[in-house]
Parts: C-alpha cells; structure tokens; sequence
C-alpha cells in the first residue's frame, strides 16, 4: 500500500482494514464491516483518485446500511461536486440519525452549495449555540474545513479565531491552507515549515510548502521542496508536477519537459492532462520547438477541449515563434467562431502582451474597454495597468490600477503584485502608488 502523508490512511489500523476488504472483495466472500469503515475506505480510494473503486464500496455500503450517515455523505458530496443539488438532498433526507453532526454539517454544505453562505453560518452559529464546550474546538475544526473545501476561506479564518486554537498538526495544517487561501503566502509557508520540523518525511508538507512559495514567485525555494517530496517518493505526483511548474517559470523549459512527462506516467488519468498537454506545448513554443509545441495541442484537441481555446493557443504559438500571419489566422478564426466574444479577445490581447507586442496590446485594449464591453465586465484592467506601466504613460496606470482594484482583486493580486511590496493587500495598490509616483 502506498504511503498518502494522511495519518490515518498511513496508521497500521487503517491497513489492516483495507487489506482485509480488498482480500474479501478478491476472493468474493462477504465483507462484514460497518459503515464508517466502509466509507473510510472509499474516502481512500476516492483520496488515491481510484474513483471506481471508491463508488463500488459505497455502493456496497449502501445496500448493507441505506440509511447509514457517512455513505450517504460521501454520495451527497458527489452530487454536490457535479452540481446535482437536488440528488444530494436525496441523499442527506436518507440519513436516519439526525442528530449526527455530519447530518447537520451537509445542511450547511447544501445552503453553501446554492450560494446562500450567510444562511448557511447562521444555521452553524445556531448550532454551535448547543455544542457543549469540551466539543468546541472539534466543532470549529469541522466547519472551518468545509469553509476551506469550498474556498470560502475567509469565513474559515473567522471561525478559527472562535478559539485560542491548539499546537496539533491538524489545527496548524488547516490554519496554513486557510492563510494560504487568502493569498498569505509567507505566513502559509511559514507553519508549513513548523509542521516539517516535526514531521519531516511529510510529502503533503513539503508539497504544500512548495505551493506557497511558487505562489510567492520564490520559484527555486519552491523547486528545492518539491524535490524533497520527491525523495520521499520518486512516483509523488504532486512533487513531480511542482517542481516541473517550477522549472518552467524560471524558464528551465527542456527540464521542466522531463517532469512533466513524469508526472503524466504516475499520474492517474484525469482532467488534469489536457492542461499537462498545454504546459508542455508551452514548453516546446518556447524552445521554438514548433511542430511539438503544435502536436500537443492537437493532442488536446483530441479530448473535450473548446476548438476555440485551442485556436488561441495555436496563434499565442505561432506569435511566440515569430509567424505572424499564421498567428493571425488563427486569431481571427477564435474571434469569427466565438462571436467576438470578449474573453476570447482579451485571451488574444493578453497573448500580445506576453509576445512583447506591448503598444499593440495597448491599442487594442483601448478599443476593448471602449467599445466592446461595458462597466459591468470585471476582467482584464489590470493587464492594461501593466501596459501603461512598462510604456510610462502614468495617468492611465493609476486609471486602470484604481478600476482593476475595484473590479477584479484577485486578478490584480496575479498580475501586479510585483510592482508592490510583499504582503501588501491589493486594495492599498492605488493609495501606495499614488504616493511613489509623487516623489
């Protein structure tokens, strides 16, 4: 079995469990477990990304326990994970016990799913009204991480500081994912280095650590942890997958094509692959690799990718490789297949910008911003602050910076954090750039 970094899924009990299923599963005798450990297993299985697998015990452990809690929260999880909310209130109406907090936590989690999130803390506020007080910190770890698998990690934050918290790994990992969710990447890579002195054969640490330095645009840090994760197991996909994103941003490309070819070969098949596909077209464009750069994008066109994208990507390509009118063609085509739709222009204008073609991109976002979209439209001022920045035209920065900030901090946060101090929040940007260009 196959070290996780989870410490249960790790623990020798958890093995014996799950070597005693899979023998009986084998042999075809009938399993006799309960359905906790059964929807801990599948919970593994699902954990590895063996799916099949995953649906087949809790199938079983539905037709042993149809109104057992935990299988009918994995299956309410699933639906909830392919938008089916209504099959996932299915599912939570066939838990028997109501009384189980994991049937009150789905509540909240079906009120989250249809963006009622307000509702859903006060529903959780509520609740944590009747939890005795020994059980509190147990109770805020548990909402504060369903805050944490939707994204939400703001209200994550605010229910980690309903308590003094403790010094368990638990509470620690989960408060560095959560400071990491709000863009707090040094404080994030901080506690991940704390967890890693206590545990430093942990390749979710380091894999994590690795994270919030890339992040953090500290590409080699980034790299030297990820290549810890792969000492501790050369197949970590995770690790491999890091480190050849690494490589590529310090435009290492003919390494970073290596391991992303290794993360294909241990990686198990899923969604991911058509993006490795993009990342090594990337690669070989900019190696001017070209036919290679253009095969992997035909190779994602294989999979169920927008032709439209692709023909983006194609131009982007051609452009890097100095094939204007190639580039074009391919550019004009997105644009006549999409029906000008505006992300779609803006993909093609960022893509000049990345060429260096920055007054072009410049005199195309003018036309953009004026003519085919309007106020509502949040995304791409702050690539147009970036344009006016690098051509000097300083009014028009400080314009489209203050409506970036406004309308769009995160894509601000990506594109313009390295005109500003580390850790600095995106919406002092305009206030501290006023002042700098003022001296």
């Amino acid at each position: 079995m196959k070290k996780t970094g989870d410490e249960y899924f790790d623990s020798e009990e958890f093995r014996n469990l799950l070597d005693g299923y899979e023998e009986s599963v084998k042999s075809g005798h009938p399993v006799f477990m309960d359905a906790d450990d059964l929807a801990d297993i599948a919970d593994y299985y699902h954990f590895m990304g063996a799916n099949q697998d995953a649906d087949e015990t809790i199938d079983y452990a539905l037709s042993l326990y149809p109104n057992a809690t935990l299988p009918n929260v994995f299956r309410a999880r699933e639906a909830l994970t392919a938008g089916d909310i209504d099959k996932a209130k299915e599912c939570v109406e066939q838990i028997e016990n109501k009384e189980d907090p994991e049937y009150q936590y789905m509540q909240a989690e079906l009120l989250i799913a249809q963006d009622k999130v307000e509702e859903a803390d006060q529903f959780l506020r509520e609740y944590f009204s009747t939890i005795p007080p020994d059980e509190y910190q147990d109770f805020v770890m548990d909402v504060s991480n369903i805050y944490n698998d939707y994204g939400l990690n703001d209200k994550a934050y605010e229910w980690m500081m309903r308590t003094k918290g403790d010094d368990s790994n638990d509470f620690k990992e989960l408060m560095a994912r959560t400071l990491f969710g709000l863009g707090k990447y040094k404080d994030s890579e901080r506690i991940f280095n704390e967890l890693l002195d206590k545990n430093p054969y942990s390749t979710r640490y380091w894999n994590a650590l690795a994270s919030a330095q890339f992040m953090n645009e500290d590409f080699s840090n980034a790299i030297t942890s990820s290549e810890y994760a792969i000492a501790i197991d050369p197949k970590n996909p995770e690790g491999l997958l890091s480190k050849a994103n690494g490589l590529y941003q310090l435009g290492n490309y003919d390494e970073a094509i290596l391991y992303y070819n290794r993360y294909l070969e241990v990686a198990q098949p899923d969604d991911i692959v058509p993006q490795i596909y993009q990342e090594l077209a990337l690669c070989h464009s900019s190696l001017h690799h070209l036919d290679e750069a253009l095969a992997y994008i035909n190779k994602i066109q294989g999979s169920n990718s927008d032709p439209t994208d692709m023909l983006v990507m194609k131009g982007h390509i051609y452009l890097e490789n100095d094939n204007v009118p190639e580039a074009e063609r391919m550019f004009k085509e997105a644009i006549t297949r999409s029906h000008n739709a505006p992300i779609i222009l803006l993909r093609i204008i960022v893509s000049l910008y990345d060429n260096r073609y920055v007054k072009a991109c410049y005199e195309m976002f003018k036309k953009f911003f004026s003519i085919v979209v309007d106020e509502h439209f949040k995304q791409g001022y702050s690539y147009m602050a970036l344009c006016c920045w690098d051509l000097g035209y300083t009014e028009e920065f400080l314009k489209y910076l203050h409506i970036a900030v406004e309308r769009n901090p995160a894509e601000t946060r990506i594109v313009l954090r390295h005109l500003f101090p580390e850790g600095m929040a995106v919406k002092d940007y305009y206030d501290f750039m006023c002042q700098k260009l003022k001296q």
